[in-house]
This record gives structure tokens, C-alpha cells and sequence, in this order.
């Protein structure tokens, strides 16, 4: 897949404050070659260095986040059914805020030879907060763009077996989304991972490697941001999670023999939502009581979760060639 940047506007908020930073640092110096660069509870300092170090690490990890942000923005805005609101596109602008306001903030405190630091919180809430604002506007702003081969959104399930099968006769790519991505998932992949972050950027004049675990833990729980996605192609019916398409279930649509609508209790008959297995199937759901049951012709019997399963149903029936049960 060739990477282009289908909305760059959405992300010019935190390139901004990124900016802001470095046109502070270079016109509020010189700078001694040592300062403090580590403060304990009470702001006084435990540790001195040079202030490029404090400098370089804040206008580096910005960029990082700025280009981790871009990544994952433009991964979610693709597999959009339809335009809704992406809580990705605050994602650089608040991590460069706090970087941005902490070392300004950081900056003054230099310049004013004080003996203690006190964390520039109304700085820090300025320059998030300005961003934040701007990222959301732009992205109510920003136009829904489709992707070239996703299906259409078919409400009316009725025939809709024929009207697929007519329209798999021809040669071009064919790609059905079937998404649950449920609100406790967007906040558990958003919020955890920010506190792990902001964690991380205090602890790491600190203990670099307790920073370094919490941003690979951070990104890990990050990556699973979207929920779960069935995609329906010509030959394969596949789960993903997360924003990276994690591919956890991936099944030739030749081989299967049966499709049936299946309504089931979460906790009951499989102890809770994931990946889990019971009496005999393997399930794949992150909310609803409904899905859609498969029995594979060596006898395996799976189960995707969906918000829509007569329409997941459906789909996988035309492409499958297993029309009428």
C-alpha cells in the first residue's frame, strides 16, 4: 500500500506547537553548559547537565509522536465506513503540548536563575489545550474519504446473496468491513496508553529504562486502538485488531460449508469478550450478544461478533457460494 497522507491539515496543530518550541529555545538562549535538568517532589534540583540534552530529547520525541500520530491517523481513517469523529487526530497535539509547555515553561525557569522549579501547568494546559481545540476543529472540518475498494454499507439484507454473487462476477477487488470497536475500547487503548506516555516523559532524566518499558508498553496496548474488523474478500474471511490489522483468524471462504446467524450470552457461554473458545467454537467478539457462526467443511465451527450479523451473514454467503441456508 503506498503511503500518502490523505489529510495533513489535521495534524498542522501539533507541527505548530513543535515549531512554537524550537523558536523559543533558539532565540531565548545562551544557555550555560550546565543546568539543572532533574528535579526531585518538591522542584528542587538533583541533577545538572546540559540544557540541549533536555532540549533535543523534547523537540525528538515530539517529531516521534507527530510521525506515530500520522501513521496510525491515516491506518484509522481508511477503514472509515462512514466519517466519524477520530480521537487519533489528538493524539500528537496533546503529547507536543505538554513537551511544548513543559520546556517553555522549563526555559523561564532558566532564564530567571530560580532555585526551585514549580511545573508550568498554565503554560503546559495553554499550549495543549490551543492544540486540542484547533486538532478537533480540523477534523469535523476534514472531508470522509472512502476507501477504492470497500463495499458499500447494505442496510436492506433481503436478496442481497444475488445482488453480491452478480456483482463478485466481475474483476474487480472486493473488500467488506464489519467493525466492533466499543466505547470502553476506544478510552481503555487511548487514555492508559497517554498515562503511560506522560509517565514516561517524568521519569526519564530519571530511570531511562522504567520510560523506555512504559513507551513500549504504551504503544502496545495503543496498537490495539479500533477494536476488532472482519474483512470479506473474494477468497477469505479474516478478524483483525487494532489500528496495525493484527490478523488473528484467517479462513479460505471455500471452505466453508455452513453460515448461520448465532445469538449468544458473552458471559455465560464463553466468560467474557476476546478471543475465546467453548464447546467446541472459537470466538472472536468485543461486544453485542449476536454474531455470525461458521462451520468449516473439516468440521471447526468459529464465531465473529458483529453489530450487523444478518448483513456480515450475508455477505459471506454470496462470496462463499453457500446461498439460502
Amino acid at each position: 500500500m503506498k503511503f500518502k497522507i490523505t489529510h495533513p491539515f489535521t495534524h498542522l496543530p501539533a507541527v505548530v506547537a513543535l515549531v512554537t518550541l524550537i523558536v523559543y529555545v533558539a532565540t531565548s538562549g545562551p544557555f550555560p553548559d550546565s543546568v539543572p535538568i532533574h528535579f526531585g517532589v518538591t522542584g528542587a534540583p538533583d541533577n545538572w547537565g546540559s540544557p540541549w540534552l533536555a532540549f533535543g530529547l523534547a523537540i525528538g520525541l515530539s517529531v516521534f509522536f507527530i510521525g506515530l500520530s500520522i501513521f496510525f491517523d491515516e491506518l484509522w481513517i481508511r477503514q472509515e465506513k462512514k466519517k466519524s469523529f477520530n480521537w487519533l487526530s489528538l493524539f500528537d497535539e496533546l503529547a507536543v503540548g505538554i513537551l511544548a509547555g513543559t520546556n517553555i515553561g522549563y526555559i523561564r525557569y532558566l532564564n530567571a536563575g530560580a532555585g526551585n522549579f514549580s511545573f508550568p501547568w498554565a503554560t503546559v494546559l495553554l499550549v495543549a489545550g490551543i492544540s486540542i481545540i484547533a486538532a478537533v476543529a480540523l477534523d469535523y472540518l476534514r472531508p470522509f474519504t472512502p476507501h477504492p475498494d470497500q463495499a458499500d454499507v447494505i442496510e436492506d439484507t433481503a436478496g442481497i446473496e444475488a445482488e453480491l454473487v452478480t456483482r463478485l462476477k466481475g474483476s474487480g477487488s472486493f473488500v467488506y468491513w464489519d467493525v466492533q470497536n466499543p466505547l470502553w475500547n476506544t478510552f481503555m487503548t487511548i487514555l492508559v496508553p497517554i498515562a503511560m506516555i506522560i509517565g514516561g516523559i517524568f521519569a526519564w532524566f530519571d530511570t531511562i529504562w522504567v520510560s523506555a518499558l512504559l513507551f513500549v508498553v504504551a504503544l502496545g496496548i495503543f496498537s490495539i486502538y479500533g477494536g476488532q474488523r472482519a474483512l470479506v474478500t473474494r477468497d477469505y474471511v479474516k478478524v483483525r485488531y487494532g489500528i496495525l490489522g493484527i490478523r488473528i483468524l484467517n479462513l479460505k471462504t471455500s471452505d466453508i460449508a455452513q453460515i448461520d446467524v448465532h445469538s449468544f450470552s458473552p458471559l455465560k457461554d464463553f466468560g467474557g469478550y476476546g478471543i475465546r473458545y467453548r464447546s467446541g467454537i472459537k470466538a472472536y467478539f468485543l461486544s453485542g450478544s449476536r454474531g455470525v457462526k461458521l462451520t468449516m467443511a473439516n468440521g471447526k465451527k468459529y464465531l465473529i461478533g458483529s453489530n450487523h450479523p444478518d448483513q456480515l451473514a450475508a455477505v459471506i454467503r454470496a462470496v462463499a457460494g453457500v446461498i439460502g441456508q
